[in-house]
């Protein structure tokens, strides 16, 4: 295979993931309405713990670093904080 058929999957691959972290996203914005009505904090570290932890063995059961799947994972928390907040 050459490197620009290889490149061109990447740009496929790329597009679904960002497919995914939009319907991730639109999921953490649902969250937080409930939060927001229920009075609780946008912020639960308790949860962000288990994120964190579960892309730490995502990435390591797939065979990469798991600080890369902790960097990832904080990323993710990141942008749904953003978006559960822009209320």
């Amino acid at each position: 295979m050459d490197k620009e058929k290889l490149r061109s999957e990447i740009a496929l691959i790329d597009r679904e993931v960002m497919g995914l972290i939009s319907k991730r996203t639109s999921l953490a914005e649902r969250i937080g309405m409930i939060k927001l009505s229920e009075g609780l904090p946008i912020k639960d570290p308790e949860v962000e713990a288990k994120v964190i932890a579960r892309y730490r063995s995502y990435a390591e059961n797939e065979g990469l670093d798991p600080e890369d799947g902790e960097k990832l994972a904080k990323l993710l928390i990141e942008i749904a904080i953003r978006k559960e907040t822009q209320r």
